[in-house]
């Protein structure tokens, strides 16, 4: 990739409710990494496109609100705003709206850079999304897949979210699966060269000692 030089980037992958952001957490306070949640940006984007009463599946205007948005933060602000609660941002019209709002190259292609550009500034860090091993940083010090099964996924959803029946929410759990693999731009799949853990049957502490232990042989050196 050429370009800006990026330093230490831990990339991890994976479906919803995979376990990602509890170990992306835990794995940034072990090393000592700066931590970045890429999905937000797309769940802002729809968010915003919901209030404004956009058509989520209008590519150039839903394209030329993630450029207003952007212009609005001036910086890389934007991955990071404080200005969305978390809860506002993933209640149900949110999770249905942002894969169709994800799958719009133009607007993937903007957050891509942002991403990039927020990576300059933090030599060591790790990112979770769905193709940042892929496609944003196919070249990460370290990659990992995180996966299990959506009816552990949908159970996980259930008890953080005190969300609706487990049917509906495994429903939306399978439903973001199939669009966010069927999409043409940057689908969610393993990296090659990542390593890819089924976290349906182990604790989070276990999980975290194998990311640990592999980003320990790729000379990452624990927080002291």
């Amino acid at each position: 990739m050429s370009g800006p030089l990026f330093g230490t980037v831990v990339a991890v992958d994976g479906p919803a409710a995979a376990g990602k952001t509890t170990t992306c957490l835990a794995l940034a306070k072990t090393f000592g990494l700066r931590y970045l949640e890429s999905g937000r940006t797309y769940r802002i984007i729809a968010f915003e496109a919901l209030q404004r009463e956009i058509p989520v599946d209008n590519a150039p205007e839903i394209t030329g609100l993630c450029d207003e948005l952007i212009e609005e933060s001036r910086s890389t602000s934007l991955l990071t705003s404080e200005r969305y609660a978390s809860a506002a941002l993933r209640r149900t019209p949110v999770n249905v709206a942002v894969s169709a709002v994800a799958r719009i190259a133009d607007v993937r292609q903007r957050v891509t850079s942002l991403i990039r550009l927020w990576a300059t500034t933090h030599d060591h860090c790790v990112i979770e999304g769905r193709d940042i091993g892929t496609t944003v940083f196919p070249r990460a010090a370290v990659k990992f897949y995180l996966t299990a099964t959506p009816e552990v996924r949908a159970m996980r959803r259930l008890t953080q979210e005190r969300a609706e029946s487990y049917e509906n929410v495994l429903r939306d759990v399978t439903r973001r699966d199939d669009a966010d693999m069927s999409r043409k731009t940057s689908p969610l799949l393993p990296a090659a060269d990542a390593l890819t853990i089924d976290t349906s049957d182990l604790t989070v502490e276990q999980v975290l000692d194998r990311m640990s232990s592999t980003c320990r042989s790729r000379g990452l050196e624990l927080n002291h």
